[in-house]
């Protein structure tokens, strides 16, 4: 029994992963031509575009809006764009890039190529000082 349970969970989250990728290929795109393995994760629901640092998964650079992204084509609430590093190691983040505006106020940029020069810019240069 718990074979199927395992299957149909695993089923359920390839699901939503195709979902996520297709809502933002443009801004995965975007990302992979400045930087390797580019993801999705909604952990909890709360969807966001992640992009490893280490192997070990303790470290990446996140990117939504003001808040997670939308399961949903409509891209007004997102606001901008927000990337942060989460380091897991030591508990800590660091914004790397912020176009978000105030919830009420008109979105920020919503460019891609911008956020993908500057993330690929710090993710490549994390990977140059910390191998």
């Amino acid at each position: 029994m718990a074979l199927h349970y395992l299957s149909a969970v695993q089923l359920l989250r390839r699901a939503d992963e195709e979902k996520a990728r297709a809502l933002y290929t443009d801004v995965i795109e975007a990302l992979e031509r400045h930087c390797a393995d580019v993801g999705v994760d909604y952990c909890g629901n709360e969807l966001s575009i992640t992009i490893p640092l280490s192997d070990d998964g303790e470290q990446y650079i996140a990117i939504a809006g003001r808040y997670s992204l939308p399961w949903h084509d409509d891209r007004s609430e997102v606001g901008g764009w927000k990337a942060i590093h989460i380091d897991n190691v030591y508990g800590q983040s660091k914004v790397v890039y912020d176009t978000t505006t105030p919830d009420g106020e008109p979105p920020g940029d919503m460019s891609l190529e911008p956020l993908a020069e500057e993330v690929g810019v710090y993710v490549n240069g994390w990977h140059a000082q910390h191998g």
